[in-house]
C-alpha cells in the first residue's frame, strides 16, 4: 500500500511538471518593439490566407493593421492559374500595376510588416503598385507571404531591385497553418532596432573660417556625419570646387541636381566630397549632403577642411 501511495505521488509530480513544461510559450517582447519603433502590418489578402498571418503578427505585436484592398477585387475565376485567368496575365505583364481601392496613411509608422501571397514565384503586381504610390523611404520593411511551397527570396529580391533605396529586410515564408511559435520567432528574429538620432547640422573650417552646414536627411548624410571630426586637404578643380577622397565609400544615391549652387556639399561617385563655391548648370550625378550657408569664392588654391560636429 505504502508503495502504491508513493508510486501515485511521483506520477503526479510528473504530471505537474509536464503540464508546466507545455504551459511556457514564447512570447514577444512587446515594450521593445513600442519602445523602439510604431510598427504597423500592411497586407495584401485574396483569399484569407495571408490575412490569418497579418492578424496574427499583428495581435503579438499589438499594432495597427491596414489591408490593401485591391480596386477590381480577385474572384475565384480570377486566381485559376490552369487557365488564362486575371493574375496569370498580370503576373506576366512587367507593366502591369493593379489599382488600389483604399487610401494608405504610412507616414506614422517607421517599421512596415509586409505581407502578400506568393504568384508565378514572387510577389503579386499589386505589392509594385504600392511602392510607386506611397513613400518608404527611411522606413523598415519586413516582408512576410503565404505560399504552398515558394520561398520568399525570389519575390525580396525582385523588390530590392524594384526599388534599391528600400531598407527591406530577408523577410520569411508562412503555410497557411503556420503555428503561433514560428510567428513569434519570426518577429523576435525582426525587432526593430532603435532610431538614431537625425544629425541635422555640422560646423565646418575652411582654412581656419568657421560655417553652418545644414545636413539632407538621408543615409550619406548621416554616414558622414558619424565619421566627424575630418580633416581634408582639398585640391581646387574648374575654378567652382575643391574635392578630397575619403579612405571608405560612402551610401551612394545620385542624380543629376541641374544645377549646382554656391555652398553645396556633395558625394561624387562612392567617396570623393566636392564643395562648390560657384553656382553653375552641370550634367553631372551627385548624392547631395548638405549646403554650406554664406560660403564665399573659395579662390583657385587648395584648402585646408575641417569638419566636426555642431557645438
Amino acid at each position: 500500500m505504502k508503495r502504491k501511495i508513493i508510486l501515485i505521488v511521483i506520477a503526479f509530480v510528473m504530471i505537474l511538471a509536464l503540464t508546466g513544461c507545455g504551459s511556457k510559450k514564447a512570447s514577444v517582447n512587446r515594450d521593445t518593439i513600442k519602445a523602439n519603433n510604431n510598427s504597423v502590418v500592411l497586407y495584401f489578402s485574396a483569399t484569407g490566407t495571408t490575412k490569418k498571418i497579418a492578424k496574427k503578427i499583428s495581435e503579438q505585436i499589438d499594432s495597427d493593421i491596414i489591408e490593401i484592398v485591391p480596386k477590381e477585387k480577385y474572384e475565384s475565376k480570377d486566381l485559376d492559374y490552369n487557365n488564362d485567368c486575371r493574375a496569370n496575365r498580370e503576373q506576366k505583364d512587367s507593366k502591369a500595376r493593379p489599382e488600389i481601392k483604399n487610401k494608405i496613411d504610412i507616414s506614422k509608422y517607421n517599421t512596415i510588416y509586409l505581407g502578400y501571397p506568393i504568384w508565378w514565384g514572387t510577389n503579386p503586381k499589386i505589392i509594385l503598385t504600392l511602392l510607386d504610390s506611397y513613400d518608404f523611404t527611411g522606413k523598415t520593411i519586413i516582408p512576410f507571404c503565404t505560399s504552398g511551397g515558394s520561398d520568399i527570396a525570389d519575390s525580396v529580391n525582385e523588390l530590392r531591385s524594384y526599388n534599391s533605396k528600400l531598407n527591406i529586410r530577408d523577410g520569411k515564408r508562412f503555410s497557411s497553418d503556420a503555428s503561433d511559435e514560428s510567428i513569434v520567432k519570426f518577429i523576435n528574429n525582426n525587432i526593430p532596432e532603435k532610431p538614431k538620432k537625425v544629425v541635422k547640422t555640422m560646423r565646418i573650417l575652411i582654412n581656419g573660417k568657421g560655417y553652418n552646414v545644414n545636413l539632407e536627411n538621408n543615409e550619406t548624410a548621416q554616414v558622414f556625419a558619424n565619421m566627424l571630426p575630418l580633416k581634408l586637404n582639398m585640391k581646387e578643380l574648374n575654378g567652382n570646387e575643391k574635392y578630397a577622397d575619403l579612405d571608405k565609400s560612402l551610401p551612394v544615391n545620385s542624380s543629376n541636381p541641374g544645377k549646382i549652387k554656391a555652398g553645396d556639399l556633395y558625394l561624387y561617385g562612392k567617396n570623393t566630397i566636392v564643395i562648390f563655391y560657384k553656382s553653375f548648370d552641370t550634367t553631372y550625378s551627385y548624392t547631395k549632403i548638405g549646403h554650406i550657408g554664406k560660403l564665399p569664392d573659395l579662390g583657385k588654391d587648395d584648402v585646408s577642411v575641417k569638419f566636426k560636429k555642431s557645438e
